[in-house]
């Protein structure tokens, strides 16, 4: 009975020993193999590995950039709605009646602004002007050489259709009524005699503007003048009073 329960005992030791050397060979292998799937025969659950799996990319989602409104550098044009100019020209009489008193070239200062009231694509412009100038000059009349001195102020406003054709650089030309007054003032030895006379003409403009400092512009231009005066005398002097001719010069404005 004793040798019975000895060899009993004994069998259940056998047994638990090779129980136990299957687990920790298991073991072994599970740890041989952690990079890889380890073998699944002999393995508790708690101790497998989950397959892997492969990561998901998410495609991202394409962005439309958001709209933003065009920015004019000081290398463009630069349209704004209102622009103002100081002017310097000098009036080229075409009769020659009027250049043999006052010469051929009567100094003009003009102030001019504008305003916009239409665009096309980026800087094309129609634009509505409005110029009031100066003109001045002394001469000696042509009979007896008696001092003489001339003062025109011509207004005008009209439109004028402006051309973005480089970079910076504008390209102008416009059409406008005006309204000129005149006073012709004559002195000789006893007495001095003025002369009035106001009327209504026209003028045309072509020109040159370039901008720079994104807010200010030269002005290059030549414009065109013409205003029926009619005949004009005194007792010192008498001469046709038919004013044509051209005003050519140059501007430096701002806008904004």
């Amino acid at each position: 009975m004793k040798n019975l329960i000895f060899f009993s005992v004994l069998t259940a030791a056998m047994a638990l020993s090779a129980e136990e050397a299957r687990y920790s060979l298991n073991s072994i292998d599970f740890i041989a193999f952690g990079n890889g799937r380890a073998p699944e025969r002999g393995i508790p659950e708690r101790y497998r590995c989950p397959p892997k799996k492969k990561p998901k990319c998410a495609s991202p989602k394409p962005k439309c950039p958001p709209k933003k409104k065009p920015v004019y550098c000081e290398d463009e044009c630069n349209p704004t709605k209102w622009s103002f100019q100081t002017r310097g020209a000098a009036y080229l009489p075409l009769q020659s009646q009027i250049r043999k008193i006052y010469g051929s070239a009567l100094p003009t200062v003009e102030f001019e602004t504008s305003y916009q009231l239409l665009q096309w694509s980026d800087c094309n412009q129609l634009l509505l002007f409005w110029n009031v100038g100066w003109t001045f000059k002394t001469g000696k009349t042509i009979d007896f050489g008696y001092h003489t001195r001339l003062n025109m102020i011509p207004l005008s406003l009209g439109i004028e259709y402006q051309v973005n054709i480089c970079r910076n650089i504008d390209f102008y030309v416009g059409a406008a009524p005006t309204y000129s007054f005149l006073l012709i003032e004559d002195k000789n030895r006893f007495s001095t005699k003025h002369i009035y006379s106001s009327q209504f003409g026209v003028t045309t403009k072509t020109g040159f503007r370039f901008t720079f400092c994104t807010n200010f512009f030269f002005d290059v231009f030549g414009d065109f003048f013409y205003t029926p005066f009619g005949r004009m005398r005194d007792s010192i002097q008498s001469f046709n009073g038919n004013f044509t001719g051209f005003f050519v010069g140059g501007g430096f404005g701002g806008k904004w």
